[in-house]
Formats: C-alpha cells, sequence, structure tokens
C-alpha cells in the first residue's frame, strides 16, 4: 500500500510540494532442508557419511514494515532575466524496518556470562534507533550571460550560453536485504540439524534420512554465527556537487562542459567483527569454561554486522556534443575522465567480480577500512558514448517495386569505450591467521604478472620458490611481481604472520569496445499499414568484454581475469587471452512487427 499527496498553488512567485508514502512488505524464511552426499544415497533415502537433516526453528514469515515520510520545499527566484536561484530543502525518514525482528541489533563482544551461556545480550530482545535528522538541503544557480561583441562574444555569444552549478545532500534508504538476512540469523532463526554418521552397523548412514528432520530446537548458544545489525545504523548520505557550461555552436550543435563531483558517507558494508585468529591473539575471560570459537572473541561465534563503515569519493570532467535532429541525421557523443574511490563497493558481492568481496583484507577490527581505501569497482578512468541515428533519404516515397525495396531504411547504434574494470589479486592461502582475503607481496621492480608461490618445509619456513606458469621452475622472488605468503600455521617453528602488501583493486581488466548497430525497414504495404523488420546486432564485431556483466542487453556476460596468485591455472594468471576467461560474443536479433 502507497499514499502519494502533492500540493503545487500556483503562484508566480514559487511552488510548495508535499508528498508522503509507505510499503509493506512480507517475506518467509527457510523451514528445513536435507544434504545427502550422494545421488544412491538420495534415491535410496540414506544420509551418507557427511549428510544432514536440517530445520530452522522461528518465525518463518517476517514483515520489514517500510514507513516512508519525505518533505520538502523548493522555491525558484528569478533574480534578473540572466540569474536565476533555486533553492530548496527535503526531511525524510525512512524508518527502521528491521524493528519488527526480535533481535536485530548486533550486541557486541566479551559480554557471555559464565554462569548462564543462554542468557546473554546476544539472546535478548532489542530494537534499533530510529534516523531522524535526514534533512537534505539542496541550491542551484543557472546563468545565462549575453555578449554581442569582443572575446566574450566569441566565448559566450549572445544568449547562447548557460553557466550552471548546483550542490545537493541525499540520503539513500535502507534495503529489505539487510532486514531479511537478520530474520535467517540467531536469535532470530535457530538451525537444529541432525547429523549422519556412517558406522560398522550402518555404512551408508542414517535410514529413512526424509524423517530425521529434528523436532525440538538446539539449545542458544554464544557459537552460532549471527548476521546483524550495527544499532547504530543510520541512512547512508551523499553530498554532490557540479559547475558547467551549455554552449550553443553552429550547425544545430549544442556542447555541455561540466565538472561533477559527489562524496558518498556511512555507506552500508559488512565487517567481520569477530574474526577468526589465532590462539596469542584470542581473548577468553578468566575462568570461562564453556566451549570456545578460536575468534577474537573466543566465547562467541562468526558476527557478520552491517555498519556504516563505508565512504567514497568521485570526482570527473564531462564533455558532452549533441547534434539536434536534422537532414535525416542526429547524434550524441559524451565523455568522462574521472577517478573513483571508495573502501568498500557494495554491501555484498558486487557484480561477479574479486572486488566485491564482502570483507576487508584485513578484518575492520584491526583497521581494514582504512587499508583497502583504493580505486572502486566502478572506477572508469576513461569513458566515451556515441549514439546515432540516420534515416537514409533515397527512395523515401517508395514509388514502385524498386522503391519498396530499397526505401524506408533507418541505422541507428551505441558505441562504447571504457577504461577496464579494477580487480584485486588475491594471495589465495591464509597468510595472517586473522581471516580476509588475503593479498600477495607486491614487487614493483618484478616481473610484469610474474607470480613467486613459495615451498615450505614440515616446520613452516620457506625453503625456496617457484614460477607455476614455468612448469613450476624455481625462481627468485626478486624478479616476481607477485609473492604469494604461505599459510600460516600457529605452533610453527618458521610461521610468520604475513600481510601482504599489495593494495585493493591494483590491477583493471582489458577495456570495453562495443558496438551496438540497428538496422531498420519500414516498407509500406498501404496507407495505413506498413512491415518494419528489424536486425539487431549487439557487439557487433565480436570484441571480447570483461566487465560486471553484460554489455548489452542480450549478450552473454563479460568475461573473467584469472587472479588468484596461488591457485590460477598455468597461463591463465591475469592473462584474458584464454578460452577459459573471453566473453562478451555477438548478439543478433531480428524482429518484425506489422504497424497499421
Amino acid at each position: 500500500r502507497q499514499i502519494s499527496t502533492q500540493a503545487a498553488p500556483y503562484n508566480a512567485r514559487g511552488s510548495l510540494t508535499f508528498g508522503a508514502g509507505g510499503a509493506f512488505t512480507g517475506a518467509t524464511g527457510g523451514t528445513a532442508s536435507g544434504t545427502f552426499t550422494s545421488f544412491a544415497n538420495f534415491v535410496d533415502n540414506f544420509g551418507g557419511s557427511a549428510g544432514s537433516a536440517a530445520r530452522d526453528f522461528g518465525s518463518a514469515v517476517y514483515f520489514p514494515s517500510l514507513h516512508r515520510i519525505a518533505v520538502f520545499g523548493q522555491d525558484r527566484w528569478r533574480a534578473s532575466e540572466s540569474l536565476t536561484i533555486t533553492y530548496g530543502l527535503r526531511y525524510e525518514r525512512f524508518g527502521t524496518p528491521f524493528n519488527t525482528l526480535r533481535t536485530p541489533a548486533y550486541t557486541g563482544l566479551f559480554n557471555i556470562n559464565n554462569s548462564n551461556i543462554t542468557t546473554g545480550p546476544y539472546s535478548q530482545p532489542n530494537q534499533i534507533p530510529p534516523d531522524n535528522n535526514n534533512f537534505a538541503p539542496s541550491v542551484g544557480i543557472a546563468y545565462s550571460p549575453s555578449f554581442t561583441e569582443g572575446l566574450m562574444g566569441r566565448i559566450f555569444g549572445e544568449k547562447k550560453s548557460v553557466i550552471r552549478a548546483g550542490y545537493q545532500i541525499g540520503y539513500d534508504s535502507f534495503f529489505n536485504n539487510i532486514a531479511s538476512n537478520a530474520a535467517v540469523s540467531s536469535p532470530n532463526i535457530i538451525s537444529t540439524s541432525t547429523p549422519s554418521v556412517i558406522s560398522a552397523a550402518n555404512p551408508r548412514g542414517l535410514s529413512n534420512f526424509t524423517s530425521q528432520f529434528p523436532t525440538v530446537a538446539a539449545a542458544l548458544s554464544p557459537l552460532s554465527g549471527q548476521t546483524l545489525i550495527d544499532p547504530k545504523l543510520v541512512n547512508p548520505y551523499y553530498q554532490r556537487w557540479s559547475l558547467g557550461i551549455q554552449r550553443e555552436l553552429p550547425y544545430r550543435l549544442i556542447m555541455d562542459m561540466s565538472y561533477v563531483g559527489s562524496k558518498g558517507t556511512r555507506l552500508f558494508i559488512n565487517e567481520d567483527a569477530n574474526p577468526t585468529v589465532p590462539p596469542n591473539l584470542r581473548i577468553t575471560p578468566a575462568g570461562y569454561t564453556g566451549t570456545l570459537s578460536g575468534r577474537l572473541d573466543n566465547t562467541q561465534g562468526g558476527r557478520t554486522v552491517r555498519t556504516n563503515g563505508g565512504s567514497s569519493i568521485y570526482h570527473s570532467g564531462q564533455l558532452g556534443v549533441t547534434r539536434r535532429f536534422a537532414d535525416n541525421f542526429t547524434f550524441t557523443g559524451a565523455y568522462t575522465w574521472a577517478k573513483n574511490i571508495d573502501n568498500a563497493s557494495e554491501v555484498f558481492a558486487a557484480g561477479g567480480t574479486s572486488s566485491g568481496t564482502s570483507f576487508f583484507a584485513v578484518p575492520a577490527v584491526f583497521g581494514g577500512d582504512r587499508l583497502d581505501r583504493a580505486l572502486s569497482l566502478f572506477d572508469r578512468t576513461h569513458a566515451a558514448r556515441f549514439t546515432y541515428v540516420y534515416e537514409i533519404p533515397y527512395f523515401r516515397e517508395q514509388r514502385g517495386v524498386l522503391g519498396h525495396i530499397l526505401g524506408g531504411f533507418q541505422v541507428s547504434g551505441v558505441t562504447a569505450f571504457e577504461s577496464g574494470v579494477p580487480f584485486t589479486v588475491f594471495n589465495g592461502l591464509e597468510s595472517d591467521g586473522i581471516g580476509g582475503s588475503n593479498r600477495p607481496d607486491h614487487n614493483p621492480n618484478g616481473q610484469r604478472g610474474v607470480r613467486a608461490i613459495p615451498v615450505v618445509n614440515a616446520q613452516g619456513f620457506i625453503t625456496g620458490y617457484t614460477n607455476p606458469d614455468a612448469g613450476n621452475a624455481p625462481i627468485d622472488p626478486n624478479t616476481a611481481e607477485f609473492i604469494v605468503n604461505p599459510t600460516f600455521t600457529f605452533g610453527q617453528a618458521g610461521a610468520v604472520q604475513r600481510i601482504g602488501s599489495l593494495g585493493r583493486n591494483t590491477q583493471r581488466s582489458p577495456g570495453t569496445n562495443n558496438f551496438d548497430i540497428n538496422i531498420q525497414k519500414t516498407t509500406r504495404v498501404t496507407e495505413n499499414v506498413r512491415i518494419q523488420f528489424r536486425t539487431e546486432f549487439y557487439n557487433a564485431f565480436n570484441h571480447p568484454q570483461f566487465t560486471q556483466g553484460s554489455v548489452s542487453p542480450f549478450t552473454p556476460g563479460g568475461g573473467s581475469v584469472g587472479n588468484n596468485a596461488n591457485v590460477t591455472a598455468a597461463g591463465r594468471f591475469l592473462n584474458p587471452d584464454t578460452p577459459a576467461s573471453d566473453g562478451g560474443g555477438r548478439t543478433i536479433r531480428y524482429q518484425i512487427k506489422l504497424l497499421f
């Protein structure tokens, strides 16, 4: 249900608009599932050696109530014939959809009571305070200079230019995934499983396995993993600003030239609040007798927390040229030179790329949110787009057989060139013992794209390095660009915690080079009946594309580049020219329409 009201009184001095709305959404959670270890066991209903019958205890339905209200006022002041100033203020309240859950908020570490671990803060009902101060001002200025002669006349012309500047603050809404993940997390849902174990008497595990679903929920435990919400979570906000000029040029051309920037603050991200750590970093209360987790707070399990720890900054210079339709032809060209920096590009994995991993390379509790500030997944240093439509003027009247065959053609298309997608090279081994997506060491003086894999003895000492792209031949690590760090195993004599020196998103895939072309033929049958036949070529020149997804609506998904320094197959590391990574083939679509 959504209600919206707007009032716009006709007043020569300005207008006032009011809007309000709400939405009510329901969703279901999982109830039960079974895992079999082979198809034969599935057919015969045996659990096998590692099967399990799991059931979630808790409400299978939840209703994240999204009550949103927005109020804004805006005025436009015509200060002079050439100057207009627009300003306004908006207030938004997005509500707290999480608070329909019993326990939406993360309750922190080091607070488990040894005498009764099922009654700690992690298990108790709680709420997240609403964010009530989302005020968003905006201001815009438009100035149209007029000069008839001299240098200023050549630059601006007489009523042929507009200079615009603006600044705005805006807020992002909460979205349902944050609430839905918490809804199926402990203690809102208690997942309980019955394992299947093989023995001499039961070599295929539990029989009649689908009847083995638990009937009683397991006891609450602080060792259960949680995916909950920072109790101080608020709406992210962004600031946007721009300064530009639009100029009318001869030959029906209009040019736009602008500087555009934006800054995102308090963006949604995932944080691993209780990472796995070596024994020397685990904190256990004196006298605690419960089971331990092997994490920073040794009395609690994994804690994935949605927080406002993200931030971003964007700067760009933008140039656009448009030719208005005339002489059967229209054209638009746009070029952007930009830089986009953040510390996490998405709260969830973004675009199936390595840059979209959910956690920092080093957990946030150890400063990973600062270490991972680098190029955004969405950074494109250069981006150019061209669109065009050309109606072939010959035989337009379609007189006679030849006119019907050769007349009525139109050619249009979209052409795109872009810098490649930033991505991260991963170490492939847990080298620091504190979780996260570890990265290798980077040697800027090493040979481009060459990697060195460590050889480690039983005591954890590195005895040498090999190059998997050269038949695992020995290699001097000083000649390699990427040096893999070995697995850290606490207690080994040679074990050393190593945090790779390579940053996030230091590499780029090949750039986008894409042509989408449409050829259309319209044939008149009678005065009121026409047949239209279209042929659409997506990625017309079959150029491999390496992007987050498809570069066109109907093309195959973009390819990927091997980026795991330890396990990527020989010859494929950082190499796009392989069958496994080639992406984005040509697609041709045909359409026919009868118009009457």
